[in-house]
């Protein structure tokens, strides 16, 4: 079975040749029959009705000129179709890969652009988390020097981004005296 697809051009090759050869054969009288044509139809062109139209042989008779089956026939014209079809694909394809190639270096670039800036953001937010736990541990500091009962006032009135960070930094001891001068649902909150 793997045979017949090397066959094919083999026998596309052979019934090209046999109607190159039968197309040879035939050349020379078809080129006095058009000559003679030409001469009559000159002088009696004035005065003679037009011509009927000579038509060009069907696909059948070209078949069995060359030897064919109707059948093969239809499946070489298919085939020379098909072959125009891959050959025009084959140039799209090819007019594509340069574009492709270009499209893809400008992505790696951005893509490289895009890492850079991710660095960078990178190492922004570590220097913005850096400042965010020296502020809170100051914060720390402040209330823990306070009194309870000032530090539980100004304590309830802060809101959780930054009463919460600074309740979990504090010494278990300090907190606690905090939330005893809080009010119930503020410290339960909490």
């Amino acid at each position: 079975m793997s045979k017949i697809p090397r066959l094919l051009p083999l026998i596309a090759v052979a019934i090209g040749g046999v109607v190159l050869v039968r197309a040879v054969g035939v050349a020379p009288g078809l080129f006095e029959g058009a000559t003679a044509w030409a001469e009559e139809a000159v002088p009696a062109a004035a005065s003679a009705p037009p011509a009927p139209a000579v038509c060009a042989l069907t696909p059948e008779q070209l078949a069995q000129q060359a030897g064919l089956s109707p059948a093969e026939m239809r499946i070489l014209d298919a085939l020379k179709a098909r072959r125009v079809e891959l050959d025009a694909r084959d140039g799209d394809l090819s007019s594509l890969l340069p574009l492709m190639a270009t499209a893809e270096q400008k992505l790696d670039a951005k893509v490289a652009a895009l890492e850079a800036v991710k660095a960078e953001v990178a190492v922004l937010l570590g220097q913005v988390s850096e400042r965010e736990k020296v502020e809170n541990d100051r914060l720390v500091a402040v209330y823990s020097a306070m009194r309870p009962r000032e530090a539980a006032r100004v304590f309830a009135t802060l809101d959780d981004d930054v009463r919460l960070p600074v309740a979990a930094a504090m010494r278990p001891r300090s907190l606690a005296a905090v939330m005893a001068q809080m009010e119930p649902a503020a410290a339960r909150s909490l």
